[in-house]
């Protein structure tokens, strides 16, 4: 048994690093076919071309290409042996299909557990340095605290709540405005700012204080505009654009949710945010148990091309439901906050009813 087990988890790992590996380099090759000219911008020759794709590739990609590996990987280490009537042999020597599953089973979990450290760190900073260089600034970088984002640029110290960048808004914002000797010369408090094609910003309900920079003991000058235009915002500065605790490790997003309920702010986007980032990890485990049962279908259908088709209709199924509840999230409606929990319980549940009901 121990010398099968050997086999199944060799091949699950070698189809993971196989597979992985592929479709990274499948996927740099569409990224240069359709995106060239954004990455020759991004920065100047051959270097920024190769900078472009290590950021680009572990910050978008493989939170998806991770788990997603996991299925082909336990489908075709399972299948092919099904195929090939392995499976039937083992079953014919006593050993269930069940304690076949487990060595794969345990590789996951481990492979879970280093998801999540991969996630929490290659991810999230190749994210920000990607979003850094993309401004052209790799020392400007956003930061969170307290609930609200912090930028400095220049003579300017930035503060927003959030933003959108689809719509180009920034929400609660301050800025503060320095002289060459560090002090402040001017702050703006604005319930929202709208970058314009411009790149100047739109301030609405604006409170602005000017402060005597040679007389510390002075008074500042107050002016409440309904709308004014600060012509400052660079390049650089649309980087307040990314202003999304979507992108903040796991412990300062919890800060991040926590802060915004003691001020008293809606938090259910972030809350359910924070539980689905939880779980994601835990979905390389979920898509091996999930993959399992497909694989072993093949014994009895001989068919790879049939079962991958339903292994690939039961993984969209899992996103399109994710993606509901990310959007009923967005929408402010509280039972979407536990819903990665459901639906990463009832997918598990699934995939044990479907192993324990395959033929001994």
């Amino acid at each position: 048994m121990r010398i099968l087990s050997r086999r199944f988890l060799a091949s699950y790992l070698g189809f993971y690093a196989g597979i992985l590996v592929a479709s990274i380099l499948v996927i740099a090759i569409i990224e240069m076919m359709v995106n060239m000219e954004r990455a020759l911008e991004f920065q100047r020759g051959a270097q920024g071309v190769v900078t472009y794709l290590l950021l680009r590739l572990p910050s978008y990609y493989l939170p998806y290409l991770v788990p997603v590996t996991s299925f082909a990987a336990a489908f075709l280490a399972v299948g092919l042996a099904a195929r090939a009537q392995e499976i039937l042999a083992a079953k014919a020597g006593g050993i269930r299909p069940q304690r076949i599953a487990l060595p794969l089973l345990c590789a996951a979990a481990l492979l879970s557990a280093a998801a999540l450290l991969v996630f929490e760190t290659v991810v999230r900073e190749s994210g920000s340095a990607f979003a850094a260089a993309r401004q052209g600034d790799p020392n400007a970088r956003l930061f969170s605290s307290k609930g609200t984002f912090w930028y400095h640029h220049g003579r300017f110290l930035y503060n927003v709540r959030d933003a959108d960048r689809a719509t180009r808004t920034l929400h609660d914002v301050r800025v503060y405005e320095r002289d060459d000797a560090g002090r402040l010369r001017r702050s703006i408090f604005a319930s929202r700012a709208r970058i314009d094609a411009q790149e100047q910003w739109e301030l609405l309900d604006a409170t602005v204080r000017s402060f005597d920079g040679t007389d510390m003991a002075a008074a500042p000058r107050v002016e409440r505009l309904a709308r004014t235009v600060l012509p400052v915002a660079s390049q650089s500065d649309l980087a307040l654009l990314d202003a999304d605790a979507g992108t903040l490790p796991l412990p300062e997003l919890r800060a991040y949710v926590e802060a915004m309920e003691r001020s008293g702010r809606e938090s259910t986007r972030y809350r359910a945010l924070l539980h689905a980032r939880m779980t994601e990890p835990i979905t390389v485990l979920l898509f091996a148990g999930l993959a399992i049962p497909v694989g072993l279908a093949v014994e009895r259908s001989r068919s790879l091309a049939v079962a991958a088709l339903q292994g690939v209709a039961l993984v969209a199924l899992y996103y399109a439901l994710q993606g509901t509840a990310q959007v009923l999230a967005a929408g402010g409606v509280a039972a979407a906050v536990p819903a990665p929990w459901v639906l990463l319980g009832v997918f598990s549940a699934f995939a044990v009813w479907r192993l324990f009901r395959v033929p001994a």
